[in-house]
């Protein structure tokens, strides 16, 4: 046998080693096989042309996912492609036989990158071959997500969502996950990087109780800006359908009316905004805050 494919043994199961032998009798098949290993960056050619033979296309598929693991950086990158490559000529053929070895290469690929640690790149295999289910690996890997965000990197969690194919349970965890982020720096006082991603998050978020909380999380954060209109017109968005949630949002309102005539420079706009405060305060019957108002609008008028 051709001392490449002897060598090549070393990397494959019983059954692998099997078909290889058998394919070693074609002599050009042997050779392509050869040349796709030499230059895996220039191999797109050999490929195509065993596209005919789509064992061998597996067993060069197979031999890239076993050897990938001692390669690093850009020859790593390399292989992988060659093993996606090699995959997607095969991939929607109608030969049992073919799809099953498919199926559990496939999967023990994707299982070693969630033991290895690179949950984007299992994420990537699992949303490429998405026709095979992988429902298990799907769950670990949204497992590690959540582990992910739990240590504050956020950024990387979001990054592994968006490689995996977007449906309802994955726009949801992104709205959580945005939520916490946004919550997180609210914590450290970055306002404008809690707007951010409070905002990203409303992108996302399809059920009505998560999008009020945005929303009350982007006033918070706007109004912590001295963004003061942009927070008002955020407040105006939220659905009360309820007369204590109506009545949550005015009182919101009264307040930031309250900071904002505090910062204005113009004594007849600040006046106005007192006023406005103090109309809201006396609707909801707080007293403290209209009484607030009143001595204020008094100050600025003396």
């Amino acid at each position: 046998m051709n001392e490449f494919l002897s060598d090549c043994e070393a990397f494959l199961d019983h059954q692998d080693i099997k078909l290889l032998r058998a394919l070693s009798s074609d002599e050009e098949v042997v050779k392509s096989i050869e040349k796709v290993f030499e230059a895996p960056e220039y191999a797109g050619k050999y490929l195509v042309m065993l596209k005919d033979r789509p064992k061998a296309l597996y067993i060069i598929a197979k031999l890239s996912e076993r050897i990938s693991r001692y390669f690093d950086g850009e020859n790593r990158e390399r292989v992988f492609e060659l093993f996606l490559k090699s995959l997607r000529l095969i991939s929607d053929l109608k030969d049992k036989s073919i799809n099953q070895s498919v199926f559990f290469l496939v999967k023990e690929a994707i299982e070693r990158r969630i033991d290895d640690g690179d949950y984007e790149t299992a994420a990537l295999l699992i949303t490429e071959f998405y026709h095979f289910g992988f429902k298990s690996q799907l769950k670990r890997i949204l497992f590690k997500v959540g582990e992910i965000t739990e240590k504050g990197d956020f950024e990387r969690a979001i990054n592994i969502l968006s490689r995996l194919k977007q449906n309802e349970v994955i726009r949801e965890l992104k709205t959580q996950i945005y939520i916490e982020w946004g919550r997180r720096y609210m914590e450290l006082k970055d306002y404008l990087a809690a707007e951010i991603q409070l905002k990203e998050a409303l992108n996302f978020a399809e059920n009505d109780l998560d999008v009020k909380e945005i929303k009350m999380l982007l006033y918070d954060a706007l109004k912590n800006q001295n963004k003061f209109e942009d927070a008002m017109k955020q407040l105006e968005t939220i659905d009360t359908s309820s007369p204590i949630e109506e009545l949550k949002v005015l009182r919101e309102k009264a307040k930031l009316l309250l900071s904002w005539a505090e910062k204005s420079k113009d004594v007849d706009n600040a006046l106005e905004k007192y006023d406005a405060a103090y109309r809201i305060a006396v609707k909801i019957g707080d007293s403290e805050l209209a009484r607030k108002c009143l001595e204020k609008a008094n100050v600025l008028k003396k």
